[in-house]
């Protein structure tokens, strides 16, 4: 058995009008599924006065700490001194790992964003920014995905196409959902515990684009259809949730007070739906559901 965690900044649930909420306008026959059979509607305000935001709420989703609430507000874009620190000690990823889960960050970094990171800890400065699921990472001392993983078909580019790397002159394939699907599978069979960010999401949200929403939300769609479909759902388990609401609402540049969807799909689903209120639940949800792994026989988890 393992977990695969789709992790999608910024997706609300907004209301059903069609002129704000591009969800409504948009061919989602997989979400809309998934609404109705595999949805848990999660907090994401966390007992905090004011909008959600990134740094807080994923550090929140990605430890199962309150992170809004030991700052005393919400933090947005990447986490501060004391946030990072929280993550390093007390990382999903972390605590996985030490338990003798196999984990992976299946993101694709570009190298020049590595070869910084890896400069910056030899110097012991703090230059570049990093997000939460990148200190994550680096907590768990799981190695950062490179354009080497990604053309070896070992790793998926943030916005599953590739689109955004040939802008920027990368020589890589186009992608599509297809792929990105066949590299999760082929992942998942080397790993216990597997994520994938996605953020477009946000920043489609923040530009209140329609037809810009729209497409991101359908290629999402396809994407989650590919991989329910091709992913052994009576071995294994795949969760989909968000840090805060954005994108729902195209009428507003900030964040919302929206709940966020949370979707469980596949193996031990029914006995974690009612351990979910809010995003300080998906972590410890996280390792329940991979708790039968460890109770295999040894043999069986290599």
């Amino acid at each position: 058995m393992g977990l695969f965690l789709l992790f999608i900044d910024g997706m609300g649930l907004g209301d059903e009008d069609a002129g704000i909420n591009p969800f409504v306008r948009a061919f989602i026959p997989n979400f809309k599924a998934l609404m109705r059979d595999n949805m848990v509607p999660t907090d994401a305000t966390l007992g905090v006065e004011g909008l959600p935001q990134s740094a807080t709420g994923q550090t929140t989703l990605f430890t199962g700490i309150n992170a809004s609430q030991l700052l005393g507000r919400h933090l947005h874009g990447f986490p501060n001194k004391e946030l990072r620190h929280l993550i390093m000690e007390h990382s999903l990823l972390k605590r996985l790992k030490d338990k003798g889960y196999r984990v992976a960050n299946c993101n694709a970094y570009r190298d020049e964003y590595v070869s910084q990171i890896l400069k910056e800890d030899t110097l012991g400065k703090r230059k570049v920014l990093k997000s939460v699921t990148t200190v994550a990472t680096l907590a768990a001392g799981i190695r950062l995905r490179t354009m080497e993983h990604l053309l070896e078909g070992r790793a998926i580019y943030h916005d599953i196409t590739n689109e955004i790397l040939l802008k920027k002159g990368y020589k890589v394939p186009l992608s599509d959902e297809n792929r990105a699907v066949h590299t999760i599978i082929s992942l998942m069979k080397d790993h216990d515990f597997l994520f994938f960010e996605y953020f477009l999401t946000d920043i489609a949200g923040h530009g209140q684009q329609m037809d810009v929403s729209v497409d991101i939300i359908q290629l999402l769609d396809r994407f989650i259809g590919k991989l329910i479909k091709n992913v052994d759902l009576k071995k294994n388990l795949i969760i989909i949730t968000s840090d805060h609401g954005n994108i729902e609402d195209i009428t507003t540049k900030t964040h919302t007070l929206n709940k966020v969807p949370t979707f469980l799909i596949g193996s031990g689903q029914d006995k974690l739906k009612g351990d979910i209120k809010s995003l300080t639940d998906i972590s410890p949800a996280i390792e329940k559901g991979l708790t039968p792994l460890l109770e295999m026989p040894k043999a069986l988890n290599v």
